[in-house]
């Protein structure tokens, strides 16, 4: 027998219209009466306005009814006295009814010793069940109770829930649908239920009194990896590849002796440590992870740790102390770890346990009712709703307080309203002073307004956010896309862009060639190579496909030491500070190990630019003039000449601001010819293509090499 679904169905289309329709299958004449019924007592005829057929039935439209109330169960019935529920989730999309949907309290598993208390917000929902597993006493379901002002179900179920399985029994639209709590904090193997958590079972001590406080985010150097490919290379003796654990492995060396996994990145000086999603996500077999290579960014459950990085992923508490471990032990190593999150989208919207709970109310619709996509990956969370907001909000503040994490990279921070990007960052400060915040701002194609976007056009609304510059990126290596990744840069060789290098190196908030980017120097995070698209390496190769590797080396140490020094917050990913390669890959966010794994041979066999770039580390954290952070000091003080044959010069002469030295000059040659420089005094070199000077040298006379950049000070 056909589903009844598909043969009589009531759907809510706006505010002013309900579509019903029914199938030839089940009535080839179509009905002549419609009827209203309700939970509460409702019982109405309703005014068919127009009746149209098609091949397969009879399309209804009826624009007077009652106004509906959340939480009441309504039907339509025809002359038959066959019904079939009213699907009211358009509701969840009008602001009169959202708008005031608001619970300030805790969601989630509350777990206490002698009870635990569940709640979950679903205002649609007309009955809603826990459904608890234990070892004990088996499979129990509990009723909530429902609270009518918040759209709140509630219960309180007593004994001792230490590691019990549950999930929520919801009937929303006349169906029963099971969901994994939003809120849990845990989850079982493949993540097909939540786990309730007792806190002390997975205590770890994050270290945090090792950390030494953060003047500003202009002294952060942030380094970007995933807890996979910095430990997976099969060469080395890290033991637990691919898994947290990995990360905490120390005492592992190449052949050559040099750092490998947690030691390497001590090793680089950098200060924060970005981690791609740790967060479960969906399409990564717990168990057999290289099967199916992900880097995460098709997020499940968005508080609850990845299980495939576990050593013992059937263990929710293993995956909570394991992650934990890791932000411990950066911490013990002096590094700050940041959350790369995901907020903008979910894996799959039909299947997430948000929309099964409060279908329509996380996500963004087009009027006509298709979804909004500006992720381009199947939906939009609807973050300007204010229990999405909340979610947001309450999952950013348990990573930051219960694991740790010292800030957050927003991936396409753009699909994220501006006011919740704010409230996250203050209420994350509140609970770490030296919080970070940044993110992907472009402006994605979404039904929010512009105006409303966490997007670069409004960093002036977001004083406290940083975000990827991508005017830094395009000028200084050229553009990014495949079928543009000939285009040269000013550092790739095309001397045409130096007006708008120099403005870069100011963290584009001083107006050169180009308007002001960003209101704040600190907004500015400078990067010329993520996790996305081509490496610098393969980039380099193309765009400069006239030179040898040397050349392509050179250029390299070029690009790496301007991205640490210029002004704002540099941002380098993993293993491109010594060249490594995708084999011209530009996404291989699943494309395995292979490709993705930091190469630790090749690390040996270029041993040379890894202590190269850790000079250029040691010299901006050494020296405050190249963390400067006040852009209208930057303006005033910062000067830009050009010297021959397009190479550039850049001065910094105001005496406070460098002390003990009179004048700091910073040269950069992107051309293949070595340029002289008379100077009127002598300077120490501090820096050039061998890296730091350690024995001091003075010269009167500069021979800039080519592709080179060279620091000098006069004393």
């Amino acid at each position: 027998m056909a589903d009844k679904n598909s043969m009589f169905r009531a759907i809510l289309k706006s505010e002013n219209e309900i579509e019903v329709f029914i199938s030839k299958e089940y009535n080839w004449k179509g009905c002549q009466k419609l009827f209203l019924v309700s939970d509460d007592g409702l019982f109405e005829e309703l005014k068919i306005d127009s009746k149209n057929e098609s091949s397969k039935g009879f399309f209804y439209r009826i624009s007077e009814f009652p106004k509906f109330k959340l939480g009441v169960n309504y039907q339509i019935f025809d002359e038959r006295n066959i019904s079939i529920e009213l699907d009211l989730s358009y509701l969840l999309r009008l602001d009169k009814y959202v708008g005031r949907l608001k619970y300030d309290g805790e969601l989630g598993a509350i777990y206490q010793k002698e009870r635990t208390t569940f709640r979950v917000f679903a205002p649609l929902a007309t009955s809603c069940a826990v459904v608890i597993t234990t070892a004990h006493n088996g499979k129990i379901a509990h009723i909530m109770d429902r609270d009518d002002e918040h759209g709140i179900y509630e219960t309180v179920v007593e004994g001792d829930l230490d590691k019990a399985e549950y999930f929520y029994l919801v009937k929303v639209n006349g169906n029963y649908v099971e969901a994994v709590d939003p809120y849990a904090r845990a989850v079982t193997l493949f993540s097909k239920r939540g786990v309730v958590v007792n806190p002390e079972k997975v205590y770890v001590d994050l270290h945090n009194d090792k950390l030494k406080p953060l003047s500003s985010i202009t002294d952060a150097i942030i380094y970007e990896t995933s807890i996979r490919d910095i430990t997976s290379d099969k060469n080395t003796s890290i033991k637990e590849k691919g898994k947290y654990l990995g990360l905490t492995e120390e005492g592992v060396t190449t052949p050559k002796g040099l750092p490998v996994g947690i030691d390497y990145i001590k090793s680089l000086g950098i200060t924060h440590v970005q981690l791609l999603p740790v967060f479960d996500f969906c399409t990564t077999n717990d168990l057999y992870p290289k099967d199916s290579y992900n880097w995460g960014y098709d997020p499940l459950n968005f508080n609850a740790p990845e299980g495939s990085y576990s050593s013992h992923p059937e263990d929710p508490y293993a995956r909570i102390k394991e992650l934990k471990s890791v932000i411990g032990k950066l911490h013990e190593n002096g590094i700050r770890a940041v959350m790369d999150v995901v907020y903008n989208h979910v894996f799959n919207l039909e299947s997430s346990n948000f929309h099964a709970i409060c279908p329509s109310y996380y996500f963004r619709y087009h009027e006509d009712g298709t979804k909004s996509d500006g992720s381009f990956c199947g939906s939009e969370f609807e973050s300007r709703h204010l229990m999405a907001r909340k979610f947001i909000v309450d999952s950013c503040v348990y990573w930051v307080k219960e694991f740790g994490f010292d800030g957050f990279r927003f991936d396409l921070m753009g699909l994220i309203d501006n006011e919740t990007l704010n409230l996250v960052y203050e209420e994350c400060r509140k609970i770490n002073p030296c919080f970070i915040c940044y993110g992907e701002g472009w402006d994605m194609p979404s039904v929010m307004p512009s105006n409303q976007k966490g997007s670069m056009n409004n960093a002036h609304l977001m004083p406290n956010i940083g975000f990827f510059n991508d005017r830094f990126r395009d000028i200084t290596k050229g553009k990014t896309s495949e079928s543009e990744l000939y285009v040269r840069g000013y550092l790739t060789g095309d001397i045409n862009y130096i007006d708008g290098f120099k403005h870069t190196f100011t963290g584009c908030t001083v107006p050169i060639a180009f308007p002001p980017l960003f209101t704040s120097v600190s907004q500015s995070i400078n990067y010329v190579e993520c996790h996305d698209n081509n490496t610098l390496m393969d980039k380099i190769r193309v765009s400069c496909y006239d030179e040898d590797i040397n050349s392509h080396l050179k250029r390299l140490k070029l690009i790496n030491a301007y991205t640490v020094l210029c002004y704002g917050v540099p941002f380098i990913h993993m293993g491109q500070e010594i060249g490594l390669s995708k084999n011209g890959h530009g996404n291989t966010y699943n494309a395995g190990d292979e490709l993705n794994h930091f190469d630790y041979a090749i690390l040996d066999e270029r041993e040379n630019l890894y202590r190269f770039f850790k000079d250029v580390v040691s010299l901006k954290k050494d020296y405050s003039f190249f963390r400067l952070s006040d852009k209208d000091i930057i303006k005033q003080y910062v000067y830009f000449a050009n010297e021959y044959n397009g190479c550039l010069r850049i001065e910094i002469n105001k005496r406070e601001l460098i002390a003990p030295y009179s004048d700091v000059r910073i040269y950069i040659n992107p051309t293949r010819n070595a340029i002289s420089v008379d100077l009127d005094d002598y300077y120490q070199i501090l820096f050039n293509e061998a890296g730091r000077i350690v024995n001091p040298l003075y010269s009167q006379h500069l021979a800039i090499n080519g592709l080179t950049l060279v620091v000098c000070v006069k004393q």
